[in-house]
């Protein structure tokens, strides 16, 4: 069911798109107008001078509030966002946000997204971090070959890394929890999950900081951990690692899965013993 409604007029040709939507949807919607343009730049304006115009309106009385909150200074992006958002919101968390909003507690969108993240990590009372190693290849600019780059290369750009990642995880399309479907129990409890980096003992390390509602038990631990390591090897992590960052010696790649033995994905408590026995895997130890 659709949450808001956007009419959108361009040069006589008029739209009529329902919130959310995928945003490719919303993007091949606006192009069946001729709109080649983002919406992200796309303003939420209904004036008569605008070359594009968007009118917004709901068919409850939730949806009107919903409208309330977003303004000429938001986007088409905003709307469809803010949609997503309450549409796809921990049933625990729809009537407190539904009350809250029908009483008009919130300003704007962005105290809106505050409160409702305030709300998850409350119920996610229960953190976990898990660790991997990092891969670095460069692309050199002038030859076009790859190679390896070391982690204290890695470490030198651990910001441009990190600024990377939060990119990729910034949309609420791409909240990595909500693409968990491999165990139901695990399902239930688990909260988030963010793909950032850290450092430990001197090197940088892939790092994913989970919120679950209650403990894991060991096997449900074993399943949420392979998941992961199947994100790092072929979902977000394969993803990430096609994305470039510009550095003085060429495009740099980082992966958060590679295909040696030596590979492993642990808990924070683990994970010294994981590097021990990686160690010794690399030097033919065991």
């Amino acid at each position: 069911m659709a949450i808001l409604n956007a009419i959108i007029e361009n040069n006589g040709n008029t739209l009529i798109i329902d919130f959310p939507h995928s945003i490719y949807d919303v993007y091949e919607k606006l192009l069946s107008i001729g709109i080649r343009k983002s919406p992200n730049d796309i303003m939420l304006t209904d004036n008569e001078d605008d070359d594009i115009q968007v009118k917004l309106y709901s068919d409850s009385d939730f949806g009107n509030h919903v409208i309330r909150l977003l303004g000429e200074n938001n986007s088409l992006a905003d709307a469809n966002t803010t949609a997503y958002l309450l549409m796809t919101a921990d049933d625990e968390l729809k009537d407190e946000l539904e009350q809250n909003i029908l009483y008009d507690q919130y300003d704007s969108i962005q105290e809106l997204t505050a409160d409702l993240k305030k709300m998850k990590d409350m119920m996610g009372k229960v953190k976990i971090s898990f660790f991997c190693p990092l891969d670095g290849n460069i692309q050199d600019s002038e030859y076009s070959e790859m190679q390896s780059a070391g982690n204290w290369y890695l470490k030198s750009y651990e910001w441009e890394i990190r600024e990377l990642l939060e990119m990729e995880q910034s949309s609420p399309e791409d909240e990595m929890a909500q693409f968990f479907d491999d165990d139901e129990s695990v399902k239930i409890k688990l909260v988030s999950a963010v793909w950032t980096v850290d450092e430990y003992k001197g090197k940088l390390y892939g790092k994913i900081n989970c919120r679950f509602k209650e403990q894991l038990t060991e096997d449900e631990t074993e399943i949420f951990k392979n998941w992961l390591v199947g994100q790092c090897a072929d979902g977000f992590g394969e993803h990430f690692e096609q994305q470039p960052i510009q550095t003085e010696d060429g495009k740099l790649f980082v992966s958060f899965w590679n295909s040696s033995d030596s590979y492993f994905l642990c808990t924070e408590d683990e994970l010294e013993s994981c590097i021990e026995n990686s160690q010794g895997l690399q030097m033919g130890g065991m």
